[in-house]
């Protein structure tokens, strides 16, 4: 058990080193090029602005009845997302059956609940699996 232990650390320090191995050659190049420290602030800003600017182009279109656009660097064009949803004020029942789907899933909370009361699953259900939570000190 000790040399599992000692190897699960062996990992986690290796993937630690590799997180702070880029963290320390950022800041040193930052240190050594101050130029370099300014064009990843603006890196962050420009992605963000970029971002942002090509949502305004799409609310544009979308409330100008423009579907497609192009000029001399990009065309762009509107279509259905393929995601659908009711209109205001309409029941499911008023759409045809065939256009829908009944869909049975497990409720998780439900299902942890149940766990957290009899210290075990239900008969037919198993986990998916387990989740690696970090927290660093």
């Amino acid at each position: 058990m000790t040399k599992d232990l000692a190897a699960l650390d062996t990992l986690i320090d290796k993937a630690i080193a590799t997180s702070k191995k880029l963290d320390e050659q950022s800041k040193a190049l930052a240190e050594k090029d101050k130029q370099y420290a300014e064009f990843l602030k603006t890196v962050q800003v420009v992605k963000e602005e970029e971002a942002m600017l090509w949502s305004m182009a799409k609310e544009f279109m979308e409330e100008n009845g423009i579907t497609e656009h192009e000029n001399d660097f990009v065309k762009l064009t509107l279509s259905p997302s393929g995601k659908y949803r009711l209109t205001e004020g309409t029941d499911i029942d008023e759409i045809d059956d065939s256009l829908c789907k009944v869909v049975k899933t497990l409720d998780n909370k439900k299902i942890s609940a149940y766990f957290g009361l009899n210290n075990s699953l239900p008969n037919g259900v198993e986990s998916t699996g387990n989740v690696l939570r970090k927290k660093l000190k």
